[in-house]
């Protein structure tokens, strides 16, 4: 009897669970880069960082794979260089790029965090590794 019991209760516990898996996703979409950087997530955002020679360069992108306006945002960048932090403040250039120039032009590995300041004064941050 007490097999059976366990084997019940197995079912009715599986079972249970089956029916609240559908309603997760599946899974969540991996954007790729459009412009060779390193992607991370921010709030509503996939965050896309592009560094090189010094040169840091924030798109975002929204959950629905379209590019997100900059205007009235700005960001700063705090990434890693020989060990050391460097921040590098970020503008709106365009409709679609935040950017900003490292005083260290040796500056190339995207690591570190990139912080994002909305219009309305909200922040939300990207971690890069």
């Amino acid at each position: 009897m007490t097999t059976f019991r366990s084997l019940a209760l197995g079912a009715i516990v599986g079972a249970s669970l089956a029916i609240l898996v559908p309603g997760l996703p599946a899974s969540a979409h991996d954007p790729k880069p459009r412009h060779g950087g390193a992607i991370a997530m921010a709030g509503t955002y996939h965050v896309e960082l592009v560094v090189n020679d010094g040169q840091v360069d924030v798109y975002l992108v929204g959950h629905d794979d379209k590019p997100v306006v900059v205007t009235g945002r700005k960001g700063l960048a705090i990434l890693m260089a020989d060990g050391k932090s460097v921040r590098v403040p970020l503008a709106p250039v365009g409709a679609e790029r935040l950017s900003g120039k490292a005083a260290d032009a040796s500056l190339t590995a995207p690591k570190g965090v990139v912080q994002i300041t909305e219009p309305a004064g909200g922040t939300v941050q990207a971690r890069f590794n």
